[in-house]
């Protein structure tokens, strides 16, 4: 059953037939040797994503010159022949599942990375991008203008020689040739600099060079940035006259958006989810309109229907998507067969991209198996089932059950409440939360169809779990939310974030929100949006708040936050709840807010109670996961304990 025709129609360029519209878009995975060689876990990661029916795939961010462009750690290095093996057994990888393979080909210029490079940065007029990279790189002569060229062709000819029918020529999010194109970051005077003519001829002079030298059957893709987001920066209709003018050298035009450099713009680049779905298709849909190849768009395409709909409308030819498929390698397949509620759905909670930009391999928070497809090239089954009892059906116990049925275990599952899910109910309740709470829904519909069998409204003890005669006992009962001993916390002023995210509760129109993490500032934002004076008080510094949460989240968080007139008030303990108002303390002096209501949110601790009578009952095969093994409130730990807890009953000696 063909649901998304327009998406799994097959596109001919230059000979070679993509067989949907589907590219996994390009990102740094962290998967390589120390010096960028290519490691067999990015063979095997590459592999996974062509297995999963993409047409192709383009590795992220990959410089032409590693001595002066060098940006990002973890990137794959192509600028010498010795890499050609690895860079071949890549190719042969996707290739062998009918995908081709493709690479995004970079400069990065001034957004080189000092500590990075052995040599000074270059740039066109020796402006900085950003205070983390390079504070002075060099104005670009004719000599350093022709050898970044010639770096650019020397890597686009190697990865010819390794085998790839596809490269991309990186003129986007305000690398080298985007600087080029910016009246921000050029301002020189000679015939490439000042009018629009100037500003595109370098750009122009090495996607030529490019094109003349890889010749006329490899398939050439440009990304481009249709705004910087900055002000001052290029227009649109500049960059759709760059378009066209690119046109003649390539064959598929990336219209993107955003400045990777700057925090704020960089969030267009990678956009968190209050940037909104499909952030670029109007913009492709307006490019679209003026060229003749093939418009890709990436950005916040959240759902293959949200791409079927931008392919059958006629916004873009390609849709350039990586989140959505990393949550769940089947989604391709799911779709074809008519069952796409079946897939695993994206939170975009952002854990991937910050793992990465710590330096971490890419993993995802909700699937377990991304990342580590070296490990797991098929799911481990069981040759020795066991009996497994779970307490509690929060997220570590719904994906111990999941992936304890998957291996061939037998689960009994207490549940103290009528519900699974736990506090992720609580989190994902807010209007905002739509994808987390679509995820949850997905969570425990396959918890109760996993074969388990769940006891709901049973409250676990040992006589209880004793008469399972379990081989293995997995605790994950949770955390509860903190209230502490502070004079009038009992007073009708006070209400939980729990009652104030469902919306069990009316508040008044001053609303106190007492602490700053994820959930305090989340509500506070939800109160906000409906007309209520919010002013979130925490002990910690201002400076400090939220920043439990990935970057990209928090910059937009605050970013609405300002806007709607939430106040914040650092460094101030609470110390009393009046009938009218929260009293604190700060700077040794007390005062009074005025407020018709509290909201706690103070976070969560350890809930279990359990753990020293099921240790000493069963010392070597209990498992204890989750917020009750340390209060984190993290998704992806609870999902990654949950899931190594279940894989690793095998190894119980019975």
């Amino acid at each position: 059953m063909n649901i998304y025709p327009h998406l799994f129609s097959p596109l001919t360029i230059r000979g070679k037939t993509l067989r949907n519209r589907i590219q996994f878009s390009p990102h740094v995975s962290k998967q390589v040797m120390s010096d960028g060689e290519i490691s067999i876990d990015k063979v095997n990661y590459l592999e996974m994503q062509a297995k999963m029916g993409v047409a192709y795939i383009t590795i992220g961010d990959t410089q032409v010159d590693r001595v002066r462009a060098a940006c990002f750690g973890g990137e794959v290095n192509v600028t010498d022949d010795r890499y050609i093996p690895g860079l071949y057994k890549a190719v042969e990888a996707v290739r062998r599942h009918g995908a081709l393979l493709s690479v995004e080909l970079s400069h990065a210029g001034a957004g080189a990375v000092p500590s990075m490079c052995s040599a000074q940065a270059l740039s066109p007029s020796g402006i900085p991008v950003s205070p983390t990279r390079s504070q002075d790189p060099k104005v670009m002569d004719r000599a350093d203008m022709d050898e970044a060229r010639d770096k650019w062709v020397d890597a686009c000819k190697r990865c010819v020689k390794a085998g790839f029918e596809m490269l991309m020529i990186h003129s986007a999010h305000q690398n080298l040739l985007a600087q080029f194109l910016s009246p921000l970051t050029n301002k020189r005077t000679d015939e490439y600099g000042g009018s629009l003519e100037n500003r595109m001829r370098y750009p122009l002079e090495v996607v030529k060079a490019i094109r003349e030298a890889v010749g006329e059957n490899v398939i050439l893709e440009i990304r481009i940035s249709s705004r910087e987001e900055l002000e001052g920066g290029m227009t649109e209709d500049e960059m759709i006259e760059y378009a066209k003018r690119v046109e003649p050298y390539v064959d598929i035009i990336h219209v993107s958006r955003g400045t990777i450099f700057n925090r704020e713009a960089g969030n267009y680049t990678i956009p968190p989810l209050a940037m909104g779905p499909r952030l670029n298709a109007e913009y492709a849909a307006k490019f679209k309109k003026h060229l003749h190849v093939p418009v890709a768009v990436p950005g916040n395409i959240l759902t293959l229907a949200d791409a079927e709909a931008i392919i059958a409308s006629g916004q873009a030819d390609i849709v350039s998507m990586a989140r959505s498929l990393m949550a769940d390698q089947d989604i391709i397949w799911n779709a074809m067969a008519g069952h796409p509620e079946r897939t695993r759905p994206c939170m975009r909670c952002m854990q991937c991209c910050n793992r990465v930009s710590n330096m971490a391999p890419v993993r995802c928070a909700i699937n377990p198996l991304l990342g580590r497809e070296t490990e797991f090239k098929t799911f481990p089954k069981t040759s020795n089932p066991r009996k497994v009892v779970i307490v509690g059906g929060g997220v570590a116990g719904m994906m111990a059950a999941q992936t304890c049925r998957k291996v061939g275990h037998e689960v009994v599952l207490f549940e103290k409440s009528n519900v699974l899910g736990g506090l992720i109910d609580d989190a994902s309740a807010l209007p905002e939360k739509y994808l987390m709470k679509r995820y949850f829904d997905w969570d425990v519909r396959e918890t109760l169809n996993c074969g388990a069998d769940i006891r709901f409204n049973t409250e676990a003890t040992i006589d209880l779990i004793d008469a399972e005669a379990p081989d293995a006992v997995i605790l994950a009962t949770g955390s509860t939310h903190l209230r502490p001993d502070i004079p009038g916390i009992d007073n009708a002023l006070v209400k939980t974030v729990s009652d104030a995210n469902h919306g069990r509760i009316i508040l008044g129109d001053r609303v106190v929100v007492c602490g700053a993490g994820t959930s305090g500032l989340e509500i506070a934002l939800e109160l906000a949006r409906q007309g209520k004076s919010v002013t979130v008080v925490d002990q910690i510094p201002v400076e400090s708040f939220g920043r439990d949460m990935v970057l990209a989240n928090w910059i937009e968080l605050n970013k609405e936050m300002k806007r709607r007139g939430v106040k914040l008030m650092g460094s101030a303990k609470i110390v009393e709840f009046e009938e009218d108002g929260v009293v604190v303390e700060r700077g040794g002096e007390r005062e009074k807010l005025e407020a018709d209501n509290a909201v706690l949110a103070l976070g969560v601790k350890p809930y279990n109670p359990l753990e020293a009578a099921v240790h000493e009952k069963y010392p070597m095969s209990t498992f204890v996961i989750g917020d009750c093994s340390g209060p984190r409130g993290d998704i992806f730990r609870a999902n990654e304990q949950g899931f190594f807890a279940a894989l690793n009953v095998d190894g119980i000696k019975c």
